[in-house]
Formats: C-alpha cells, structure tokens, sequence
C-alpha cells in the first residue's frame, strides 16, 4: 500500500498512517468475525452461508449504495451498527474529505464535476461526501474509535464461544 498511495495521488504522511490504521482495523474486523463465525457454528457449511450473509449485509447496508441520505428509515439502524459503515466512511473522508482551506489543492476541494442535476452547481467533492453519503472529515478519529471497540467487541465474543461453545459429539 506504501507504494499505490502516492502513485493514485494521494498525498500526505499524517493521512497515509490514518489510511492505514483504518484500513487495518477493518481487516481485523473481518478476520475476526470470520473466526467467530467459525467457532459459533457447528460445521463449515453453516459457517459459509452465515459469512455469506453477513458480509451482504455489511456491504449493502454500509451507506453508499444506496446512499446514507436515501435508505428507509426502518433498515436505518443496520447502517448505523454496520462496523463496515465506519470503515467507509473514514477511509474516504480521509482521502475525499479533506479540505483544509478553499483554493486548496486537496482532492476535497475541486469542483464536482457531472454531478447530479438534484445537487447545487458548483459542490465540491467534501461537500458531496457530507450531504450524499453523511460522511464527514470531523468523525475520522470518532470512526475509529468506534471501530476499535467494535473489533474488541467481537474479539471477546470469540474468545467466549470457544470456551463455551463445544459441537463435538461423545
């Protein structure tokens, strides 16, 4: 990763580390509930289609298709505890969401260009990100800590079925 994200253009130390970190997080998220649905099933198959469904509903609920701004407000709740929503939404606020100062070079700060006829003329990428996904570049560090207590959470609820979850037959 060291070496694809200046070559997209991505810039920044402070912003590649914070890439990483996040990044890092959600590969344990799902390394981790792969190992718990491993231990909190009795065999491989229901292990599969339990993975199966729940990374379908990490992915679609996680608020970019469809955006955060249009999904029903009876399913709202699975994007609000979807750890993937966190994961999303830091990784591309830190990329698209940062706009330091207007006339900055930041990707952040261009101009959207073809965007919907339904949004404002002119909107820059940030603003887009706010007002379409709800993703904003003041809740990085909270999605983070939102997603370290999540990847915690799910770390003790393995460790709880392997002690107590036992399928073998005597």
């Amino acid at each position: 990763m060291a070496v694809f994200y200046p070559i997209v253009g991505f810039t920044g130390a402070e912003a590649f580390f914070t890439f990483y970190l996040v990044l890092s997080l959600g590969v344990l998220f799902q390394e981790y509930l792969a190992e718990l649905v491993v231990f909190a099933t009795p065999n491989v198959e229901v292990a599969e289609i339990l993975g199966m469904l729940v990374s379908l509903f990490t992915f679609l609920f996680a608020g970019f298709s469809p955006p955060a701004s249009e999904l029903p407000t009876g399913v709202k709740w699975i994007y609000h505890i979807n750890p993937f929503t966190y994961t999303m939404s830091a990784l591309c606020t830190i990329v698209f969401g940062d706009c330091p100062s207007e006339g900055s070079s930041a990707i952040g700060c261009n101009e959207l260009s073809n965007a919907p006829p339904s949004l404002r003329e002119g909107i820059i990428v940030k603003e887009y990100f706010e007002v379409n996904f709800g993703m904003k570049h003041e809740h990085i560090w909270r999605n983070c800590g939102i997603l370290f207590g999540i990847v915690l959470f799910i770390r003790v609820l393995t460790l709880l079925a392997m002690r107590f979850l036992n399928f073998q037959k005597k």
